[in-house]
């Protein structure tokens, strides 16, 4: 694939700004730029230097003052001739200024169709083209983090040395296709293939919790009426965003807020009180949906009253929460508990919950202790760090890349024909080759960067 034409789009939103900039790719952008603009002082235009001057109308009237510089390829961002213009941030001078440049030459350019000139050219690969977009569409500083990580070409990087490690087999593999008489079989190393499937494993486990980390988490506040949902969501968020009150019931829908939760972005679910002898069809519908909300969830916080007996209720609730992890916050720890309900406190402390927290919304007793255990739940109890592989698409790859060399090494302790195996090893390189863009469809690039903003 190689682009002939010039593009330009809107680097920055419309509206009114002090400063609107526009971006100009191709090999026309140095001949498109010297038609527009007019620089105050006369001279060459030399890479990377910032001059002033004026963009005029065909009939040389001034649209408006602007700045702009230019860089050759292949050091700039697509790896071909790019101009940058920035002029007033008004939506009338930008669309002005962006029209000339399109009379002089340049076509609007598609959603991220900068950043696929610059996987094309070879300036990074496909990985590194959707970290762009994770940058901009970051939520937390941790998201940032591990967005910049990918950036900066570390899975690219690893990817590149798995398949290195799968091509070094494959090499044996053919060498015995072509010559069965002089290679043999044992020259195949599937010790090394297993080492390669153990790695790959390993960023699979990680990888749910890089996905949080970019995506977000979604977690479920379930509990009987009135035991404290909403006033442990207005504790989260640290503003009453749900009604509180001592009615049984209040809360009739889901409600949805977000929060960040030790650098991860979380979608609190406030839901209606879980109880099965309610009359009311309204609130029937409401503990539907909570039902729904909890099969949708990534981890539950199941909520129990800890000053008062555990009803039947309670333990409803725990039930509904089917597989669903949860972390049980025992609620209302300001106020003395009852002696039957510790020892049922106890009970459900034994249902495989992730952690147990006693926490006041009131004086806000224990909250950082469920703020900790939450966040070290949504990281999988492991250390932070950025190399983490966090997009879905990713980890499908790195799925049949997986079951391709199983697939494989179980032929080779089968004794299968080289052939065979040689079929597998091909299906796994490839499935590794699309992470990086060396095996990848026009129809994959085209889902790729349909989600990427114009002018980036």
């Amino acid at each position: 694939m190689k682009y002939n034409d010039t593009i330009v789009a809107l680097a920055t939103a419309t509206g009114q700004a002090a400063i609107g900039t526009m971006r100009i790719s191709g090999a026309g952008a140095l001949s498109i730029l010297q038609h527009v603009m007019i620089p105050r002082r006369p001279g060459v235009w030399r890479p990377r230097v910032v001059r002033y001057g004026h963009v005029h109308d065909v009939d040389g009237h001034v649209i408006d003052e602007v700045l702009a510089f230019y860089m050759p390829g292949p050091a700039s961002y697509t790896g071909e001739d790019v101009v940058e213009i920035s002029c007033h941030g008004g939506r009338v001078a930008m669309t002005r200024v962006l029209q000339r440049v399109i009379e002089c030459g340049a076509r609007s350019a598609d959603p991220g169709e900068f950043t696929m000139r610059a996987f094309v050219s070879g300036r990074i690969d496909l990985s590194q083209a959707e970290a762009v977009m994770d940058v901009i569409q970051a939520q937390t500083p941790h998201a940032l983090r591990q967005a910049h990580a990918q950036l900066d070409g570390w899975l690219g990087a690893h990817v590149a040395q798995l398949r290195t490690n799968i091509l070094y087999e494959m090499a044996a593999v053919v060498a015995r296709i072509d010559f069965p008489d002089e290679v043999e079989e044992t020259a195949i190393n599937s010790d090394a293939l297993c080492t390669v499937v153990s790695e790959i494993e390993s960023m699979i486990a990680e990888s749910r919790a890089g996905m949080i980390v970019r995506d977000g988490a979604k977690v479920a506040l379930l509990g009987r009426p009135n035991v404290g949902k909403s006033s442990l969501l207005n504790a989260f968020l640290r503003h009453d965003r749900a009604i509180v009150s001592p009615i049984a019931g209040t809360t009739r829908d889901t409600l949805e807020e977000y929060a960040d939760v030790g650098g991860i972005p979380v979608r609190f679910v406030d839901t209606a009180g879980i109880r099965a002898d309610s009359q009311d069809v309204i609130e029937q519908l409401g503990i539907a949906r909570s039902r729904a909300v909890a099969a949708e969830a990534d981890v539950a916080l199941i909520l129990v009253d800890g000053s008062s007996a555990l009803t039947e209720q309670d333990y409803a609730v725990v039930q509904a929460r089917g597989e669903l992890p949860a972390i049980l916050v025992l609620t209302k720890s300001d106020l003395p508990s009852l002696p039957d309900t510790v020892t049922a406190a106890r009970q459900l402390r034994q249902q495989s919950f992730a952690a147990v927290v006693h926490v006041s919304t009131r004086t806000h007793d224990g909250l950082s202790d469920l703020h900790h255990a939450l966040t070290m739940f949504l990281l999988d109890h492991a250390s932070p760090h950025d190399r983490r592989v966090s997009n879905a698409r990713h980890v499908d790859a790195l799925r049949r890349t997986a079951q391709s060399l199983t697939d494989a090494i179980e032929g080779l302790r089968a004794h299968q024909t080289a052939d065979l195996v040689a079929v597998d090893l091909h299906a796994a390189i490839a499935a590794l080759g699309e992470i990086t863009g060396e095996d990848v469809s026009e129809s994959l690039l085209d889902v790729v960067f349909a989600r990427f903003c114009i002018g980036k």
